[in-house]
Order: C-alpha cells, then structure tokens, then sequence
C-alpha cells in the first residue's frame, strides 16, 4: 500500500480543526523558511504540504472555555418560579447534549421586572435563541464572548444571587 506523503490545504485543514485560510496564512509564512520539497504548488496549483510539516500547522491557542454572555429581558413581567420553567423547557427543546445554562435571575432598578444573566456552552447560538423566544414570547437580548469567566460570575452574583445550572 502506497503511503501519500503529500496533504492539501483541505486535508491539512481537517487534520488541524482550523479553516483553510488559516492554513493558507501558515503556508504563506513558511514559503520562504522551507524548502521546495517540502512545500510546493503541483501543476493545478493546489499547495502541497509535507507530512513532515505538519507539526507547524497546529493551533498556538486553544480556547478552554467555550462558554458566552447571555442577557434577556423579557417584555412581560415574569415571577422567578415562572422564569425557571421557561429555563427548563428551552433545555428541553434543545436536543444537543453537550448545552449548559447558567443563569442568575435579578430585579432590574429601573422597573423591578425580572431579567436573566446567563453564561451558555452551546453549540448551536442560533437554535438556543429560537427556544429562548418561543419560551418568553417577547424578549429583548444581548449575547457576547466572554474573556474573563470569573469576572463574569462575580458581576452575575452581585446582589447575592445563586446561581441556577440547567444541563442536558
């Protein structure tokens, strides 16, 4: 059995778990360090990586938190116990096994009225969202990355709240 000792930037890239232009920038860098046997274009002009570099293609920074910010305020006044319900059916709908809600549940100042503070592991943002408004019918929300997990807590648990886990 003949042994490719040759990948292209799609094989590189499903070998890394990065994007192709990822891979094509690493390419770029490493052009003028290596030699030609090493790294080519072929006669279609499709790179070609030897399996001997395939070392330098690693990702620096693997992100170990792969949680983000979530805020919602729904539009009608909702008593905690109900906002819990909620919770647990958006969970419910979503079939992903590996989605986690944490969330804090505070009086805004301004009105009084219930709102939600949550940090989410989820893979699908987009399915989540849809649960979330067929959950609360109306709701207004802000979702961002988040750079200091900690520092998130303490804001979420300022006002004494205990934190509620939600897990599929």
């Amino acid at each position: 059995m003949i042994q490719n000792e040759y990948k292209n930037v799609k094989e590189v890239s499903q070998l890394t778990s990065q994007s192709t232009r990822n891979v094509r920038r690493i390419i770029k860098r490493l052009e003028d360090e290596v030699g030609k046997e090493l790294l080519h274009q072929d006669n279609n002009n499709m790179w070609m990586i030897h399996n001997l570099l395939l070392g330098r293609f690693k990702p620096q920074r693997i992100r170990t938190d792969k949680y983000y910010a979530l805020s919602v305020d729904p539009c009608y006044n909702y008593s905690e116990k109900e906002i819990d319900e909620v919770m647990k059916f958006v969970m419910e709908q979503m079939s992903d096994k590996t989605t986690e809600i944490n969330y804090v549940i505070e009086q805004k100042k301004a009105n009084n009225q219930n709102h939600i503070h949550c940090y989410v592991k989820c893979s699908n943002k987009k399915k989540l969202m849809q649960c979330i408004r067929l959950g609360f019918s109306q709701v207004s929300y802000c979702q961002t990355g988040i750079f200091d997990l900690a520092g998130w807590k303490k804001y979420i648990t300022k006002d004494n709240n205990n934190i509620k886990t939600i897990k599929n």
